[in-house]
């Protein structure tokens, strides 16, 4: 996608988040996982990613970039994931490749651990649920 794509007017209104210039190096769009298996084709999201949490791409910067709805790109960072690419993220920095072991043990951890959260939620609505009765 180009670097010179015009913002719509008021993009840069108060409360939106803004470019710290943090991940500017997504918005080139270089592909820098050299380590994909061969024969596979790197997914949409994963060529707008670099690795490590240092280089993430927040999601407001992901949707300017595809010029889609955020609940699209949410969508094709799934279809992705479940494709096999290890796109990963976190509250504070957004979405990017993993560059070390660990970032992908921090990712997993922090999954699992949402995960069980829900479940547990959901098992106190149901217990509860069952009294109204």
């Amino acid at each position: 996608m180009s670097k010179t794509k015009k913002n719509r007017p008021g993009a840069g209104t108060p409360g939106r988040q803004t470019e710290t210039g943090t991940y500017g190096r997504a918005s080139t769009s270089i592909y820098q996982n050299t380590t994909q298996p061969t024969g596979r084709q790197p997914g949409m999201i994963e060529k707008l990613l670099s690795s490590g949490a240092e280089n993430a791409v927040p999601l407001q910067h992901l949707v300017k970039l595809m010029d889609k709805p955020a609940r699209q790109v949410r969508q094709q960072i799934q279809a992705e994931r479940l494709r096999g690419i290890p796109i990963l993220s976190d509250n504070e920095h957004g979405y990017y490749l993993p560059k070390t072991q660990e970032d992908v043990d921090n990712f997993v951890r922090s999954m699992l651990h949402r995960a069980h959260e829900i479940a547990r939620v959901a098992n106190t609505v149901r217990l509860r649920g069952r009294r109204l009765d």
